[in-house]
């Protein structure tokens, strides 16, 4: 039955015989007349939207002060769900977030209760022999989707099952919310729920919609009559938005960033309720992306982390942004630019280079170049007696051929790392004399070594170590990551990076 337009549908409705008194019949259960539609099989089209409403009314004999959906009562089979005025208001709150997008996927999640109302008005139809002749009602799930994907359309968001932008409408109606529990409760019933209690909260486990489908599949006419109302009851309230989800693809911003200056960690830092530095990369780089692109959080991942107390130098070490739902996904290079320009004229202990947009699949380069990086690094160093020039030029010559470590997992960190022994190559070592009893180390490293604990042994944990090759105790002053061997954020499309004077 191809009705879907206002011109139509009276002529339609009043010359279906059997279909006007199944009209006629549910008006009298107090059924909206969009719920009439749909069991009358209209399919989806303009008919289902507000504007219809009088003319539907009339071609199905209700007056003004009959039942309608705008009425005062409240359509028992939908619950209310097909009022404008729950369409209206997730449109609403849609475009009070300001997303920019041009296309969004809608979802709707209806309380159990409509899955019973429904086959409870599907069995008074039967009972009057007046079941449509397929008995498939137009979907209530697909009506409302389809009027909320309409008003959208008129604010220029199309619908894409596909889009990044995802609006997930839950229904709710606390009035009928256990409704469904008598077919859990039967003799002969399969489903097996369990309600536990976790933090206060109740939660009941084996009570979906998927149970309550297959219950009704599995109860019998003249038992689920005799354990539920048919036609289904009035209603005193109708449903409500329960929830309203508005969420998009995350976007992700790499770059490289710097730390000039030491006790800053990588990512906030507590201990406890503590914050222990009052400084992190996260924030200062975080915030004003944050900003930007309007999302609700953000998280850093960079390639590897400095300890708080190492500066990070060189070109910088590579990092991303996930930012979580953002409103804003169109952004211009001027604009990240001009988060860069920001830092630096605000001098700020944490720069950063390169910021560009990525692709999400340009996130995997850092977690794959975790294995294959090396580092730079460059230490001061203490010993406790000075260092004959014989002795540095033994360390110095083991240095160029290398040197293989056995580390275990250093104490500092035991408390959170598992207690392995972990196998690094050093690719290169430099010991240069300073004053007394103070010299200059520069080293290249796999990814993942201690480098702390290769100067002073950590108790013998590491081996060999700068300290065991000396012969003599020695500790580390500062240390600083000099280059992150790790092409990293990929190239722009001009096929160039645009560098920094001064970082």
């Amino acid at each position: 039955m191809a009705i879907n337009t206002l011109d139509n549908v009276t002529g339609a409705l009043s010359s279906l015989g059997d279909v006007s008194k199944t009209a006629v019949t549910m008006k009298s259960a107090h059924t909206c007349a969009l719920c009439i539609l749909r069991f009358l099989q209209i399919p989806i089209g303009p008919v289902y939207l507000t504007q219809a409403l009088d003319t539907i009314n009339r071609a199905l004999g209700i007056e003004s002060s009959e039942p309608s959906v705008n009425g005062s009562t409240h359509c028992p089979v939908c619950l209310g769900i097909l009022d404008m005025a729950l369409v209206d208001k997730v449109v609403g709150q849609f475009k009070e977030q300001e997303y920019d997008a041009s296309s969004a996927a809608v979802t709707v999640e209806l309380p159990k209760s409509v899955y019973v109302r429904h086959h409870s008005m599907q069995l008074y139809l039967k009972g009057t022999n007046l079941t449509p002749a397929t008995g498939v009602a137009t979907d209530l799930k697909d009506v409302i989707r389809y009027m909320v994907c309409q008003v959208l359309s008129k604010h220029g968001i199309e619908t894409d099952a596909d889009s990044d932008m995802r609006i997930e409408i839950g229904f709710g109606h606390e009035e009928s919310a256990d409704e469904h529990q008598f077919l859990f409760d039967r003799e002969n019933s399969s489903v097996k729920t369990k309600t536990f209690r976790k933090r206060g909260v109740h939660y009941t486990t084996g009570d979906s919609k998927t149970a309550v489908i297959s219950e009704l599949g599995k109860c019998s006419d003249s038992e689920f009559t005799s354990l539920f109302a048919s036609p289904p009851p009035a209603i005193e309230r109708s449903a409500e938005i329960a929830s309203l989800v508005l969420k998009r693809s995350p976007i992700f911003i790499g770059g490289r960033y710097l730390k000039l200056e030491r006790n800053i960690s990588q990512t906030p830092f507590f201990v406890g309720e503590r914050r222990v530095t009052e400084l992190s990369i996260a924030d200062v780089v975080g915030e004003p992306i944050k900003a930007l692109v309007r999302c609700d959080s953000y998280n850093l991942v960079g390639s590897g982390r400095e300890d708080a107390d190492v500066r990070m130098l060189g070109d910088g070490r590579p990092f991303y942004l996930e930012c979580t739902n953002p409103r804003s996904t169109t952004i211009m290079p001027n604009q990240i630019q001009a988060i860069e320009d920001q830092l630096r004229a605000s001098k700020s202990p944490v720069q950063v280079r390169l910021l560009q947009m990525i692709r999400p699949e340009d996130t995997a380069i850092i977690r794959e170049g975790e294995e294959h990086k090396t580092k730079h690094y460059c230490a001061l160093v203490w010993f406790a007696s000075p260092l004959s020039q014989d002795k540095i030029a033994e360390i110095n010559a083991i240095g160029k051929q290398g040197v293989l470590l056995q580390q275990k997992t250093p104490i500092r960190v035991l408390h959170r790392r598992a207690p392995l022994t972990r196998e690094r190559r050093l690719l290169g070592l430099e010991l240069v004399p300073l004053e007394g009893r103070f010299y200059r180390l520069r080293l290249e490293s796999e990814a993942g070594t201690y480098i702390k604990e290769f100067v002073h042994g950590d108790l013998g944990r590491t081996a060999p170590s700068l300290a065991h090759m000396a012969g003599v105790t020695a500790d580390i002053i500062e240390l600083d990551v000099e280059n992150v061997s790790l092409d990293f954020p990929p190239a722009p499309a001009d096929g160039e990076h645009k560098t920094i004077d001064g970082c």
